[in-house]
Parts: structure tokens; C-alpha cells; sequence
């Protein structure tokens, strides 16, 4: 049980590092965006690899920031009903919706993976005038699909211990119940 506890607090931990480390990127991405803007528009002199850096930086956000998002609770979902639920009903549920998501991140790991290595391989660069290599971009499908598989996986064990037993005997070290607008978070 105690090494259930640490592969679970690891995946936990992997994904709070990637969401926090990978934000700071956000801070690349606004001064991207604002030196472009300003060169365009006060100089009449657009840079060649603006947009494209603005889109490979938000991907980086986006891919290794969704295991921290699963993490907190920060994925859209419909919980009118579920709410109102108690614990041992809403594990059963997360059981269920849990396995599509399984499901989902296992292809991206895979097709996206397969992508990324054919973009490797053949050495694929982008169509524009700045053309830098797809790869590093590409290669952002397989991680974030694994970073959201494996937090998708620690939630689905907590949940079959909810549902098994009707009780909270694993829970996350670093996010109170199921995170979300209005969860705490530990410490």
C-alpha cells in the first residue's frame, strides 16, 4: 500500500513540477507576442517567426500543462447532478468517464507518437520562411497524453478505492478532494 502511496504522490508531483515549471513559459509567450505587435505595428516590420513561436510556445503550455490541470480539477466537466452525489457514486462514476479518458490518452500517446517519430525521421520543418523543425512540437502530443494518462490513472485508482470501500485511504498529497474553482489546496 505505501509504495501505491508513492507512485501515486510521484505522478502527482511530476504533474504540479510540469504545471508550474511550464507556465513560466506564458511569460515568454506574452513578450513574444508584444515584441511582434510592436514591430508590426510601429515599425511596419513583422518578424518571420512570430506567430509561429506564439503557437509552439502555447503548445508546450497546453500539452505539459494538462496533467496539472487533471490534477486540480481545472478540466471542463457537467456537475449538476454529480455534486449532489455522495463520494462512493461519484467514484463510481470517475470509474467509468475515467476509462474513456484512459482510453483518449493512449491515443495520442500512440498516433501522436507515431507522428512525432515520422516528423523526426524525416527531418520534417515547417512550410513558412522561418521553417524550424516540427519535431519538438510534435513530440508535445505523446508527453501531454502521458502526463493526463498517468494523472487520469492515479485519479482512477483513488476512485476504485472510493468506490471499493467507501473510503479516502489514498488521497493526494498536494490537492484536497477532487480539485476544482473552489477546492484548497493542501499545505
Amino acid at each position: 500500500m505505501e509504495t501505491l502511496r508513492r507512485l501515486l504522490d510521484g505522478i502527482d508531483s511530476l504533474n504540479e513540477w510540469c504545471g508550474k515549471t511550464f507556465s513560466l513559459l506564458s511569460l515568454a509567450l506574452t513578450g513574444v507576442v508584444v515584441y511582434d505587435v510592436a514591430l508590426r505595428y510601429f515599425f511596419s516590420r513583422p518578424t518571420i517567426w512570430g506567430l509561429e513561436v506564439s503557437c509552439i510556445l502555447l503548445a508546450y503550455i497546453t500539452f505539459l500543462g494538462g496533467g496539472y490541470s487533471f490534477l486540480h480539477g481545472g478540466h471542463v466537466k457537467v456537475d449538476f447532478f454529480y455534486q449532489r452525489w455522495t463520494g462512493r457514486t461519484k467514484a463510481t462514476v470517475d470509474l467509468f468517464t475515467s476509462t474513456f479518458i484512459l482510453a483518449f490518452c493512449f491515443l495520442l500517446v500512440w498516433l501522436g507518437g507515431s507522428v512525432a517519430w515520422e516528423s523526426i525521421y524525416e527531418g520534417r520543418v515547417s512550410t513558412s520562411a522561418w521553417a524550424p523543425p516540427l519535431w519538438p512540437s510534435q513530440v508535445l502530443v505523446p508527453i501531454g497524453g502521458l502526463l493526463v494518462g498517468l494523472q487520469a490513472l492515479a485519479r482512477w485508482v483513488r476512485n476504485f478505492r472510493i468506490a471499493w470501500k467507501d473510503k479516502d485511504d489514498l488521497p493526494s498529497r498536494l490537492v484536497l478532494g477532487e480539485g476544482g474553482l473552489f477546492e484548497k489546496k493542501k499545505g
